[in-house]
C-alpha cells in the first residue's frame, strides 16, 4: 500500500488476513517438509512485515487526524489480533523470524477483534437507521403542519369569500332600503302639496 488513505489500509489488512487464512491449508504435519516449512516460515515473515507496515501507517494516520485515536485503537486491536493468529500458526516462539507480540489465546483475540469491530459497524449502523428514522419522522411532522396550514389557509379563504359576499348582499340592501325610502319621502311630499292645492283650490 503506497498511499496511506484509509481505504488502502483496509484493503492491505484484508490482503494480509486471507494470507494468513492461506496459511492454515499448510498442514502442521507437513513441516518436517523443509520446502514446506521454509515455504510457511517465509509467508508468516511476510505477513509480519505487511503488519509492522500497518502499524507504522496507521500511526502516520492518526498523526495527520486522518483518523481518530478511538478508530487507530480498534485497528490496532485488528493488527494484534492477526499477530496473534499468526503466532498460533507458526508454532509461536518456536518458529523465531520476529512473529512476536502474540497476545494469549491469540485466535480467540483475533475473533473476538474482529466481532468487536463487526458489532462497532453494526452500532453506527444502527445509529444511522435511527438518525434517519428520526429525520423521517420530523419530515412527516413537517409534512402534517404543512398540510394542516393549507388546510387552515383554505378554510380562511372561504370565510373571507363568504364574509364578502355577506358584505356585497347587505351592501344592496341598504342600497335598496335608501332608495326606497327616497321614494317614500317623494310621495309624501307630493301628497302634502297635492292637499295644499286642493285647498288653495277651494278658497
Amino acid at each position: 500500500m503506497n498511499d496511506y488513505s484509509i481505504n488502502g489500509w483496509d484493503n492491505e489488512y484484508a490482503r494480509l488476513a486471507r494470507a494468513a487464512s492461506q496459511l492454515r491449508t499448510i498442514s502442521p504435519h507437513n513441516n518436517n517438509n523443509n520446502n514446506s516449512a521454509q515455504q510457511k516460515q517465509d509467508q508468516a515473515t511476510s505477513i509480519q512485515t505487511g503488519l509492522n507496515r500497518l502499524d507504522t501507517q496507521l500511526h502516520n494516520l492518526e498523526s495527520s487526524m486522518t483518523v481518530s485515536s478511538v478508530e487507530a485503537g480498534r485497528r490496532r486491536g485488528l493488527l494484534d489480533g492477526l499477530r496473534g493468529q499468526l503466532s498460533e500458526l507458526t508454532g509461536g516462539s518456536r518458529s523465531g523470524g520476529g512473529i512476536g507480540r502474540p497476545p494469549a489465546g491469540g485466535g480467540q483475540s483475533a475473533t473476538a477483534a474482529a466481532l468487536r469491530h463487526q458489532d462497532e459497524l453494526i452500532d453506527d449502523l444502527a445509529i444511522g437507521v435511527g438518525r434517519l428514522k428520526t429525520q423521517t419522522h420530523m419530515i412527516h411532522d413537517e409534512s402534517k403542519a404543512h398540510v394542516h396550514l393549507l388546510n387552515e389557509m383554505d378554510n380562511n379563504v372561504d370565510l373571507a369569500n363568504q364574509g364578502l359576499e355577506d358584505e356585497t348582499r347587505r351592501a344592496m340592501r341598504l342600497r335598496e332600503e335608501k332608495s326606497v325610502w327616497r321614494l317614500h319621502l317623494v310621495i309624501v311630499g307630493l301628497s302634502v302639496l297635492l292637499f295644499l292645492l286642493i285647498l288653495m283650490g277651494l278658497s
